[in-house]
């Protein structure tokens, strides 16, 4: 009985190369291609084009991350103002103070040198003299603070106090038969002060700093 001729036995692989997926299966327990390198089949062939399980893709969105319209993602930050940013009613403010202060200051310095007379004329006239120069004083310091975002507490007083001096000086010019429309001006300037600082964006910036006025 002659042995078979390689090749002529359709059950036995012919000589050569073997063909893909040829060869002895796996260990017991071993799944195929356990221990083989990452894109390669259970028996050695790598398959390409075949993303793995876990790997993320490029261009593809990730499952769960929003994607902005467009297919770019914003600035951090953009389209929201800038924290710490200080309001347009408060440096208004603050500037009127110190306009208003400076000026009373130095109006008040120079008129010391005839407070004696203004007493002589009027002791309340010279009384209101001082109080007026003691609030200009305040209010420039005030708004020196506010212009640095500390307290606006002392702007918002010498505003008030102010406001409370020039009606005082309005009634007594009235009552006196002087000229007191020269008044409104300082009247209407401390009121504007108050305005602008009770405003919520002002009220929210000092806030932030943990300022309560």
């Amino acid at each position: 009985m002659s042995s078979p001729t390689p090749g002529s036995d359709p059950d036995q692989p012919q000589g050569g190369p073997q063909q893909p997926g040829w060869g002895p299966p796996p260990p017991q327990g071993q799944q195929p291609g356990y221990g083989q390198p990452p894109g390669s089949s259970g028996y050695g062939q790598p398959q390409y084009g075949q993303p793995q399980y876990g790997q993320p893709q490029y261009g593809q969105p990730q499952y769960g991350q929003p994607q902005p319209p467009g297919g770019y993602a914003p600035a951090p930050g953009y389209g929201q103002a800038p924290q710490g940013t200080r309001p347009g009613q408060v440096t208004a403010a603050a500037v009127i103070g110190i306009i208003i202060g400076g000026i009373g200051s130095l109006v008040g310095v120079i008129g010391l040198f005839v407070i004696g007379e203004l007493f002589g004329v009027s002791p309340i006239l010279g009384l209101l003299y001082l109080l007026s120069f003691a609030t200009a004083v305040a209010m420039l310091v005030g708004g020196i603070q506010a212009l640095q975002s500390k307290s606006p507490r002392l702007l918002l007083l010498a505003s008030y106090a102010s406001i409370g001096v020039q009606l005082l000086y309005m009634i007594f010019a009235i009552a006196y038969g002087e000229p007191w429309a020269s008044g409104l001006l300082s009247l209407v300037l401390p009121a504007l002060i108050v305005y602008l600082l009770m405003q919520p964006r002002s009220k929210q910036h000092f806030a932030a700093r943990g300022i309560s006025y």
